[in-house]
């Protein structure tokens, strides 16, 4: 019984295992529970809109999010792209290197999902090698163009362009590959793109329309945007930027409204946040700009209060301090920045002192971000105030530093080396050096053209170097002009052949050595060139009348003028330069000094000088710089018989060679171009040409007497005199002219009565020449004049 109930209850339990096994299986179940499978309902990229430096890389990350609500790591499996691999390049694990300077577009793709972050590339640290200046002139509505040495902190003219009217700020985009100018009184910018030598060439639809008077510009660090402060129109001007072409176009919604004449802005390092000052309105305008559209939107708060006229605006390189320049009070408001919104909390103890007068025209932070410069329009002077941590500020040692009269907007050199302070009075760029503390002291001048405002850097990773190129000389007799190659690391010359003319006296080549001018005086007249920029062999372009005995001319530093001296109908023709073929157009002809011998033009092409020699003085004229049109100005006594006339690279000294044994030194009035004798100086028995090296700080004369002469001058930097060091054998008979090579390495002496040139190499520190050779050539040097290379 009891056996046959265990079995009952063993039937039973297979029994019931049956029936579940049946149940399950029809069910569809296999013995294990499933669940739905959850799939990819979208991605994001990860970090946003990162800030990423030139040369550098930046580990992107994709995040999914699954149908369940959960979410991984998928960068492993998303496919990359960059809309701009120019800009930045991506591989398959999301590594991104940035090229250069933009804001391409990285986009991460998985199967229908896409998403995208712009990367926000900026310049390298090594990229602050100031190596182009620019400044805006507001009385003539010109752009001056300077390569920077920044070693010493010296400018070197380097032509200019003609603008709008009144520009009154310049900003250079971070590639270093346009400038562009805001001109206030013609509602405009002007545009223009900078080629390798730092010259400029105008941007096609420039100069592009603005809302209304912009008094300042600024562009974003990655070179999309552009923005400017209008004062008419109480609002802010937005463009995109063409990195291909550097065309504006404004973007839509703008212009953006400010508050009551917005006079000066400035934009954070990462190119998120804009702050525009208010000065009738005594406030500032803040705006985060929008990361794919340019487009300006107003912070929290803004605008905020700030001081009394507040006229201009500067951020320390972190981004945590804004200072604004109140020039109404003479003081500086200080305000921290919120991190992300850009909302501004007022400093304690702000607004801070300067220690000087009424009318602030600019304010600048060093790259180090421990001081603040301040320039004082009203009271000529600039105040150094040392940064505390809580954005404090202390005037340092020494504050304010004098600087000539009305200075207006400074700049620093990104190295933190040197302060450039326009003057409006005398017209110069003002360069002073920066010590350890801040404190500023002065280094070097250079004019300008008329009443600089403002000043921008095209910065790069090496200094700009100079280098002669192509050598041109003529020969009267022969009727040719003679070309040669000149190896810039010895100074020696090689024969490149001769073109043909008749009866040349002189010849000179327009600044971007692009083309070669000779005046004929046999035949009255002039022969145009275009110089092959590889060989430079010449191609005649043609030729045009001049006046009567045409023996000396000379190119205008933009390149757009030409003007020849006749030494017999005692004038100088002018003609303006077709800038594509180097064609000439006769535009007029002005009366000059009796017997001109030579003709120059100052290095910022304000001014003409013409050495008379029958006459006994130099002729001074201005130019005008839309027409290149000559105003007498009145001539000047030099010694007997002056044959050459020529200005010192800083613009403020010129020096007229006399026959009858002696240098004449004057000083040049910055505003008229009027000459003031200061005195001469022997120099030799016969001296016939003088010229300055690039320095400013050596003279050479040719003496064509017996002794066959270079004689060697020091310049006195603060009144132009000279003193006489030296002197060498010319090595030949009648060195005229003597020349100095744009690099400043050699000396070069044209022997017209022995058919050769003498090099000689130059100390840069004494100016002393040592001989290093002679050049054969086949027929007299005549003149001599050199190309330059620009690197």
């Amino acid at each position: 019984m009891n056996r046959n109930g265990k079995m009952g209850c063993s039937l039973l339990n297979l029994l019931f295992v049956f029936c579940m096994g049946l149940l399950l299986t029809a069910c569809g179940g296999s013995g294990t529970t499933t669940h739905p499978q959850k799939t990819l309902t979208s991605i994001q990229v990860a970090p946003r809109s990162p800030l990423v430096k030139v040369g550098t890389t930046q580990q992107l990350t994709v995040t999914g999010t699954y149908s369940d609500g959960s979410t991984a790591v998928v960068t492993s499996s998303a496919v990359w792209t960059s809309s701009d691999s120019s800009a930045a390049s991506i591989d398959s694990s999301g590594k991104v290197t940035a090229v250069s300077v933009g804001r391409p577009l990285i986009t991460a793709t998985s199967g229908d999902l896409k998403d995208s972050t712009r990367l926000l590339v900026v310049s390298s640290d090594a990229s602050i090698v100031p190596r182009f200046a620019f400044v805006a002139n507001i009385a003539d509505g010109t752009l001056s163009a300077y390569t920077v040495n920044p070693a010493t902190g010296q400018l070197r003219h380097n032509g200019y362009q003609l603008v709008g009217s009144s520009p009154q700020s310049v900003a250079v985009e971070p590639r270093g590959k346009y400038v562009y100018v805001a001109n206030s009184d013609s509602s405009s910018i002007s545009a223009f793109a900078i080629d390798g030598t730092g010259r400029l060439t105008a941007i096609a639809g420039s100069p592009f329309t603005d809302s209304g008077n912009p008094l300042s510009i600024a562009i974003d660090p990655t070179g999309s945007f552009l923005f400017t402060a209008n004062s008419g129109s109480g609002n802010v001007t937005a463009f995109s930027i063409d990195p291909a072409t550097g065309a504006l176009s404004e973007i839509p919604g703008s212009p953006f409204a400010a508050g009551a004449n917005p006079s000066a802005l400035v934009l954070d390092a990462a190119g998120k946040l804009l702050f525009v000052t208010n000065p009738t309105s005594n406030n500032i305008s803040a705006y985060t700009i929008g990361i794919d559209t340019g487009a300006l939107t107003q912070v929290t708060g803004s605008p905020f209060t700030g001081g009394t006229g507040p006229s201009a605006v500067a951020m320390d390189p972190a981004g945590k301090f804004l200072f604004v320049a109140n020039s109404g009070s003479a003081n500086v408001s200080v305000f921290s920045i919120t991190s992300g919104t850009g909302v501004l909390s007022a400093a304690a103890g702000s607004p801070f002192a300067t220690g000087a007068g009424q009318e602030i025209s600019g304010i600048a932070v060093s790259p180090s971000g421990k001081t603040v410069y301040v320039s004082n329009f009203g009271s000529s002077s600039i105040s150094a105030l040392a940064l505390g941590n809580a954005g404090d500020l202390t005037p340092i040692g020494g504050s304010p530093f004098a600087v000539d009269s009305s200075p207006r907007a400074l700049q620093i050199d990104p190295s933190g080396k040197f302060a450039y302070v326009p003057v409006l009075s005398p017209c110069e760029m003002e360069i002073y050096s920066i010590d350890a503390n801040g404190a500023l002291s002065p280094v070097n001048r250079i004019r300008s053209r008329f009443q600089a405002a403002a000043v921008a850097f095209s910065l790069g990773t090496t200094p700009v170097s100079y280098a002669p190129k192509f050598a041109y000389s003529v020969d009267m007799l022969g009727n040719t002009v003679s070309a040669y190659s000149v190896n810039p690391a010895t100074g020696s010359f090689t024969s490149l052949g001769a073109a043909t003319t008749t009866g040349p006296r002189w010849v000179t080549v327009d600044p971007a050595g692009r083309f070669a001018y000779v005046a004929n005086e046999s035949s009255n007249s002039v022969s145009a060139y275009s110089v092959d920029a590889t060989t430079g062999l010449l191609t005649a372009v043609g030729s045009v009348a001049a006046g009567t005995n045409p023996v000396a001319l000379v190119v205008d530093p933009s390149g757009r003028f030409l003007y020849v001296s006749n030494q017999s109908s005692n004038d100088i023709n002018e003609y303006s330069i077709n800038q594509t073929s180097g064609a000439l157009t006769p535009t007029a002809t002005v009366a000059s000094g009796s017997g001109q011998f030579a003709i120059t033009v100052d290095p910022s092409g304000r001014f003409a000088y013409t050495a008379n020699q029958a006459s006994s003085n130099v002729s001074m004229f201005s130019i005008d710089s839309s027409t290149g049109a000559l105003t007498s100005i009145g001539t000047i006594a030099a010694g007997a018989f002056p044959t050459a006339v020529t200005v010192d690279p800083t613009g403020k000294y010129a020096f007229a060679a006399n026959q009858s044994a002696t240098v004449s030194t004057y000083q040049i009035d910055a505003v008229s171009g009027a000459l003031t004798a200061t005195g001469t100086v022997p120099a030799g028995a016969g001296p016939m040409s003088i010229a300055v090296d690039p320095s400013g700080k050596f003279a050479y004369v040719g003496d064509i007497s017996s002794d066959n002469l270079v004689l060697s001058f020091s310049i006195d930097p603060s009144s132009g005199l000279l003193l006489n060091t030296g002197s060498l054998p010319a090595g030949g008979t009648y060195p005229y002219p003597v020349l100095v090579d744009p690099s400043g390495k050699f000396a070069f002496a044209a022997n017209i009565d022995s058919n050769n040139i003498s090099v000689y190499s130059i100390d840069p520190g004494t100016g002393k020449l040592t001989s290093t050779g002679m050049v054969a050539t086949t027929n007299p040097p005549g003149s001599l004049v050199l190309t330059t290379t620009i690197q």
